[in-house]
């Protein structure tokens, strides 16, 4: 590889989330937009008009699925990586920064996303992967639970950023019991899916990575969202590694106005109504020393006796691999 083609690379950072981990936070702080990164709706979420079509889908396991409804679900993810390629070439082309986010959850294959909910073991031609631009013959490793091949995954620099599943999927549970329109796309059920309170999918990129950078590489980083929150040191350390303006963080910014709220769909207000309502950090949403047992009371009387119970268990499940990756986080020091 030249050097010039490593120094490319090396401009794409990947801000790999989970929905309500303070990912908009995060990128409000970096200030991207005074950052030489290429603008990207919301910082990113190219997949995001796929996920809607996924959900519906998982009413029911993909032995059920229709051709038709697999093709469906192809095309959409398909035309999203199109234009995320799309975007990486003009980035390249004009000298820009690459600096995007996605959620984990879209990228995972439909067919991981049957089987961790439905048992799902054999459908002819799945797990599905896609053909890119810089992998024409396209490899899948063991790890890799996306649809997108190892050759692609390998082109990023990721950080994943996590935040405590006790303040997360509360958070996430509340959205779901708000009516919300995206794309013709609203839930079926009133409480997250399975695929979308573990930590599975996150786990298993950062593993991929690891494995791809080796135990000397800095990547790939873990943020969590108690420390975008609480120091400003840690945030300004970040942004250097991660090829960013120190200078151009703020801290402190305008609420936003009507106008940008109206060119919002009802889902994007709704899971961007804190970061939207804001003018600086809210310490407030800190997980800080929280007790599980102490807010499992709270949820039951919010959510209801079983809807407290499975949120309970929800976060009880997330806690192994949340901790392990709370371990590997960057640090201030």
């Amino acid at each position: 590889m030249t050097q010039g083609s490593a120094s490319q690379e090396r401009r794409r950072y990947w801000l790999l989330t989970s929905p309500r981990t303070a990912s908009n936070l995060l990128v409000k702080v970096l200030n991207l937009d005074e950052q030489g990164v290429r603008p990207a709706r919301e910082g990113g979420y190219f997949f995001l008009p796929s996920i809607g079509t996924l959900l519906n889908l998982l009413q029911k396991p993909m032995e059920d699925w229709t051709d038709e409804e697999r093709k469906d679900l192809e095309d959409r993810q398909k035309e999203c990586l199109s234009r995320l390629e799309e975007y990486i070439a003009a980035a390249d082309q004009e000298g820009q920064l690459v600096y995007v986010k996605e959620h984990a959850i879209m990228l995972t294959s439909a067919f991981y996303d049957s089987q961790f909910t439905y048992g799902t073991i054999n459908v002819p031609g799945e797990p599905k992967i896609f053909v890119t631009t810089n992998a024409p013959n396209p490899t899948r490793s063991s790890l890799n639970l996306t649809f997108l091949p190892d050759e692609f995954l390998k082109i990023w620099s990721p950080t994943f950023l996590i935040r405590h599943p006790a303040m997360q999927l509360p958070s996430l549970f509340r959205t779901c019991l708000t009516r919300m329109e995206m794309d013709g796309f609203s839930r079926w059920q009133k409480e997250p899916l399975d695929i979308e309170v573990t930590m599975k999918w996150f786990r298993a990129m950062y593993d991929f990575y690891v494995k791809h950078f080796g135990e000397d590489s800095q990547w790939p980083i873990v943020l969590d969202a108690d420390d975008i929150m609480t120091s400003p040191h840690l945030v300004s350390k970040y942004a250097a590694l991660a090829g960013l303006d120190q200078d151009k963080l703020r801290f402190s910014w305008d609420k936003a106005n009507k106008e940008k709220l109206d060119t919002l769909s009802s889902m994007e207000q709704r899971m961007l109504s804190t970061i939207n309502a804001s003018s600086k950090i809210d310490s407030s949403k800190v997980a800080g020393n929280i007790n599980i047992d102490d807010e499992a009371a709270k949820w039951r009387s919010e959510f209801g006796e079983e809807g407290g119970r499975k949120l309970e268990q929800w976060v009880r499940d997330a806690m192994p691999d949340y901790n392990f990756l709370h371990s590997k986080r960057l640090r201030a020091e």
